[in-house]
């Protein structure tokens, strides 16, 4: 699976082969064939796999009633860029390739959107957060999440820069305010 996650981010989807992940796993392309039928079967389960990590550790995140709406949505914020300061590979693949696999999900998984769609809507209740549908609130605070990782991703090498705190702290302050009321 480490080797398909880093074969898929290299090469993207259409430029990866079986021989390609087969390689870099030092195993024969049959050996693979033997788990996964295609080469879509693997990246699904592997996008299946990330997605799914990544939505239980928001969840967590969300259901601790405890904490403010405003903390819950600033703390996923922190834990995205966290998840992608410590598996880049995974959150890059996660993001680049949701087009192509979130709609193979099952319809009951935990989609990391109806997470947050949870929170917006709990915020809403308690006058937290601004009225509006809560499914466009809740990609504008993924949108201030993940453009700057997309950037990391797509522009040359230091345009920017998300490990240190300030621009942890920017990232989670900037999903709160596109929401706050």
């Amino acid at each position: 699976m480490a080797a398909a996650l880093s074969v898929f981010v290299e090469r993207g989807y259409d430029g990866a082969r079986i021989r390609h992940i087969a390689e870099r796993a030092q195993v024969s392309d049959a050996a693979l064939y033997a788990h996964y039928a295609s080469k879509e079967q693997l990246a699904l389960a592997l996008f299946c796999l990330h997605v799914g990590r990544y939505a239980r550790a928001l969840a967590e995140i969300a259901e601790d009633g405890a904490r403010p709406v405003a903390e819950r949505i600033q703390a996923m914020a922190r834990r995205t860029l966290q998840a992608f300061a410590e598996e880049p590979d995974a959150v890059a693949f996660v993001i680049t390739h949701q087009r192509r696999f979130i709609h193979a999900l099952p319809a009951d998984f935990a989609y990391p959107i109806r997470v947050m769609e949870d929170v917006i809507r709990e915020g809403q209740a308690v006058g937290a957060i601004r009225g509006g549908p809560v499914r466009l609130l809740a990609a504008l605070v993924f949108g201030c999440i993940t453009q700057p990782i997309r950037t990391v991703l797509e522009a040359p090498p230091g345009t920017i820069e998300l490990t240190s705190e300030t621009a942890r702290a920017l990232t989670a302050e900037s999903a709160w305010r596109a929401v706050a009321a």
